[in-house]
């Protein structure tokens, strides 16, 4: 095993394990180095490493887990890191039919995964402040009523009845990436606390800017890999808007009137479309 981490410039540190590690090295270099942190690929480890009974004590006392490259056969293998915090789940395949209800993590916070029909309680965890899920497969999807969710991303999804995503009561941040089905987005004027939107190949949504600029509570917009837009000028509503970046976009029919920009006082915006570039960025 040595220490490492999962990206470049990241400041977490982790505990990478590799072949023949036991679980006596893993909470010694634990101890010595203060790290409750650790990757497990299964490009590094032994096959069973997950379904090893000997390693339920140390990967129980784990705040941020990363996994990777591996099989996930088992609920087991992922509750027993009962005091995982943050859960990374990266190029992992969900085998076999048993459920796997994340309420058992009582005390996860952020969670980075694909979806598996699998997952039972994924969207009214009781402690989750934070989701990222790719190829979510639940066509007509109606997301509950949620309290505690602060920050949802898909990437990839299933036609969902998406004007159910007011219900998540807290929601500060939405990211929405390569849905085709998402056209109509008048529902997110019910997001009031929402302050930053990121929606990307996402071509066929209608009244963006429009939309948009009725919620107030935004800061930061990203779009990109959209359609043709008739102006920007509505964008003028948003009091607190702080970020606005626009890339790889279609056209923007009334380009001239884009001067309302420079007198936001706290915006910086990068606009990339095919008949219009500007930035105020040095």
């Amino acid at each position: 095993m040595y220490l490492g981490t999962t990206i470049q410039g990241r400041s977490d540190q982790f505990i990478v394990l590799e072949k023949g590690d036991s679980a006596a090295d893993i909470s010694a270099l634990m101890k010595a180095e203060n790290i409750n942190n650790i990757i497990i690929s299964g490009k590094e480890v032994d096959a069973d490493v997950l379904s090893n009974t000997a390693f339920s004590g140390v990967f129980s006392e784990m705040k941020i887990v990363h996994l990777s490259d591996i099989g996930l056969d088992k609920s087991e293998e992922l509750f027993q890191f009962k005091n995982v915090k943050r859960l990374e789940i990266k190029n992992c395949k969900f085998k076999g039919n048993e459920s796997l209800d994340w309420s058992q993590l009582i005390h996860l916070e952020e969670l980075f995964t694909s979806y598996s029909k699998r997952f039972q309680n994924l969207f009214t965890h009781p402690a989750l402040k934070t989701l990222y899920i790719e190829k979510f497969e639940e066509e007509g999807f109606e997301f509950p009523v949620n309290y505690q969710l602060e920050t949802l991303s898909i990437e990839k999804s299933k036609d969902c009845n998406w004007d159910s995503l007011p219900n998540f009561k807290n929601l500060k941040a939405l990211y929405l990436v390569s849905i085709p089905s998402i056209v109509d987005i008048t529902w997110i004027t019910g997001i009031s606390q929402l302050e930053d939107i990121d929606f990307t190949s996402c071509k066929n949504m209608e009244n963006v800017i429009e939309t948009l600029s009725q919620v107030k509570s935004l800061k930061t917009i990203f779009l990109a890999n959209t359609s043709d837009f008739k102006t920007l000028l509505p964008l003028k509503n948003l009091t607190h808007l702080q970020e606005l970046n626009i890339e790889s976009s279609g056209k923007l029919m009334d380009k001239k009137n884009i001067d309302f920009l420079n007198q936001m006082p706290d915006l910086e915006f990068s606009i990339e479309m095919k008949n219009c570039a500007v930035s105020n960025e040095a």
